[in-house]
């Protein structure tokens, strides 16, 4: 009995006759014994024997698109990221369209935190999605066509909200739900997204569809707690705290729970109802104590919480890139310990607020901050600045002054542009750093103090060190934990949610028409270099606003640098873009993906191809479909 042939691709049947695969045009190929077993042992979840299978088929078939995409579905199951990336890469310069390795592409850029990656990866494997046999090798082991239809766009949803982009990631969801009107997650993501978007209403409407969908469980529980919130929100607070309730009353240890019913008594004034549902509580739950303990620690951390998130809401702090991501990782990181701490970066990027974060969330977070500009003193009176000084010590030291050190005993001291001291005030501040102690100018006892020290630079203090303008002991000594604040330009992503801070900002002390930023601007500001970083772009939406009466930010409204030399007039080298009539929001944005690789590639087309994960002739068809200038 002859053993059918199946398609590579998508798993139908094939005839003796079929050169190619009827269903999705995949070449027939031959497959090696090796192939056959690693397919075994993948199904069976031994992901290494697997491997092992595969890369030997691989060597016998070097230019099998199939067989090398073996290989980087078993690296991909075996976490091997770097592995499958190679192979997924090389599978797709022999033939562009397998289906799986652009969509595991997506995955893992998703789970890298690369979002651009991930989206053009999601919008590929939307283009090319085609039937799958149910139970076939690789996606029919996972997915029908439907429901990897629905998984890219989920996925594409939480990519866009991510970005900022509530409206798009508003219409993937929708259209999730128009597909399968019971999927919990496009549910809970859409209730998320219109909260955001302070569309509480329909919040509501949503959340509480999807509690009528879930059994008794965590995830209930926590879409539960996102209704309450919404409540909140919306100023409906009897439902707030109801739903609140009803979320302790299941899991008295529920953290989110717990601390925004304590929002609710606190911002409301309510300690007299904490005390009256207290009594509520002992009724019903055995754990009404230790619920009561947590409600009142939560009101303290919301007393609290202003001055502590000040930091967290500064524009310079705002973004969901992947750099700003781990800037707020390395800010918590931090603040667990009092480890001495150096920032660096260009002006403007953030460094002090950076500085107070870190004071904010740790230990000394009630205890003094004090700032000092190295850069602004002379050697003298940065000294008396930073130890204080004695009567007498020189003319006019009519008195005993306490330094910045002494004022902020048991807090941080934060030193700005420390790279601008002295040699000789280097030495005294390597003592400092070393014993926590000093004299004051003039003085000969020693002062002990407790402090937290925060330097930051935006010198390459190593030059420094070469060129004997800095210590190299004092640079080890700062040289403890290290965090490199991005520049603008370098924050992928988070300059939609810049632009829309500032202008909302703007909105509440002026009346002004504007709203946001239309997409051709948006492309003019993402290619300028913004050597004044966040610090420039507040002056620039301001500028804009104050000279302008418009609903968007365009073109013409920005300044000729960043247009040219003659506004109006593009520079040399700028991709020329705008949403094309008639194209859909994933077009757009899959136009919107090439233009940018093409522009990071200097316009190398093999270069970009092999980024993008397409062949070069799909390549020269997209750019020529979307309209796409090339210099």
């Amino acid at each position: 009995m002859m053993v059918p042939v199946l398609c590579r691709e998508c798993g139908h049947s094939l005839e003796q006759e079929n050169r190619f695969c009827p269903v999705c045009g995949a070449p027939r190929e031959p497959v090696e014994r090796q192939t056959y077993e690693g397919m075994e042992a993948f199904e069976q979840g031994e992901y290494d024997k697997a491997l092992a299978l595969f890369k030997a088929a691989a060597k016998k078939q070097a230019l099998s698109a199939f067989a090398l995409r073996d290989v980087a579905h078993a690296a991909f199951h075996l976490q091997d990221d770097a592995l499958a990336l190679d192979y997924y890469e090389r599978a797709l310069q022999v033939y562009k369209n397998l289906l799986d390795a652009h969509f595991n592409l997506g995955l893992i850029h998703l789970r890298r935190g690369h979002v651009n990656d991930a989206m053009f990866a999601f919008l590929e494997t939307l283009e090319l999605i085609h039937p799958l046999a149910s139970g076939s090798y690789y996606l029919g082991l996972f997915h029908t066509a439907e429901t990897l239809t629905l998984q890219c766009r989920l996925n594409l949803g939480m990519l866009f909200k991510e970005q900022g982009e509530l409206e798009k990631a508003l219409e993937q969801y929708k259209w999730v739900l128009e597909e399968n009107p019971k999927n919990i997650l496009a549910l809970g993501n859409l209730g998320d997204a219109l909260m955001t978007l302070e569309r509480y209403e329909e919040a509501i409407k949503t959340y509480k569809k999807a509690l009528k969908l879930l059994p008794e469980s965590e995830e209930r529980l926590n879409l539960q707690n996102d209704l309450g919130v919404s409540y909140f929100k919306k100023g409906e607070i009897e439902n707030a705290i109801q739903e609140f309730k009803a979320v302790l009353k299941r899991d008295p240890d529920h953290v989110n729970a717990i601390y925004n019913l304590g929002q609710v008594y606190y911002h409301e004034g309510l300690t007299g109802r904490m005390k009256k549902d207290y009594e509520e509580f002992v009724k019903s739950s055995k754990d009404a104590a230790s619920i009561l303990f947590s409600l009142s620690k939560s009101m303290i951390s919301v007393a609290t919480d202003a001055e502590r998130s000040r930091s967290q809401d500064d524009p310079s702090l705002i973004g969901n890139s992947p750099e700003m991501k781990k800037i707020h990782d390395l800010i918590k990181r931090a603040a667990a310990s009092d480890a001495t701490v150096l920032i660096l970066g260009e002006n403007g990027t953030g460094k002090e607020l950076v500085a107070r974060a870190i004071h904010q969330q740790s230990n000394r977070y009630d205890k003094p901050f004090v700032p000092i500009a190295c850069s602004a003193l002379s050697e003298s009176l940065l000294e008396s600045e930073l130890f204080g000084h004695e009567k007498g010590s020189f003319t006019g030291a009519l008195g005993q002054k306490l330094g910045k050190f002494e004022a902020a005993d048991h807090g941080t001291v934060f030193l700005d542009e420390i790279g601008e001291i002295s040699l000789s005030t280097q030495v005294k501040l390597l003592r400092v750093l070393q014993e926590r102690e000093f004299e004051r100018v003039g003085g000969t006892e020693p002062v002990q103090v407790d402090i937290r020290v925060i330097a930051a630079t935006n010198r390459d203090l190593k030059q420094a060190i070469k060129a004997e303008r800095f210590r190299e002991d004092l640079y080890y000594r700062l040289n403890v934990i290290v965090i490199e604040t991005p520049p603008l330009r370098k924050r992928e992503g988070d300059l939609p949610l810049l632009i829309r801070y500032f202008i909302e900002r703007q909105r509440a002390k002026r009346s002004t028409r504007f709203e946001g930023v239309s997409p051709e601007a948006l492309r003019v500001m993402e290619n300028y270099a913004w050597p004044g970083n966040v610090r420039e772009l507040e002056n620039v939406v301001e500028r804009i606003l104050t000279l302008n009466d418009d609903t968007q930010i365009r073109p013409e409204h920005l300044p000729e640098e960043m247009l040219g030399k003659r506004a109006g007039e593009p520079s040399e080298g700028r991709v020329s873009l705008g949403f094309l009539p008639g194209t859909s929001v994933l077009e757009s944005v899959e136009r919107e993906m090439i233009a940018r690789v093409l522009k990071e590639s200097d316009f190398n087309k093999k270069q970009a191809a092999v980024r993008l994960g397409i062949s070069r002739p799909t390549l020269y068809q997209k750019i020529k479909k979307y309209g796409i200038e090339i210099p």
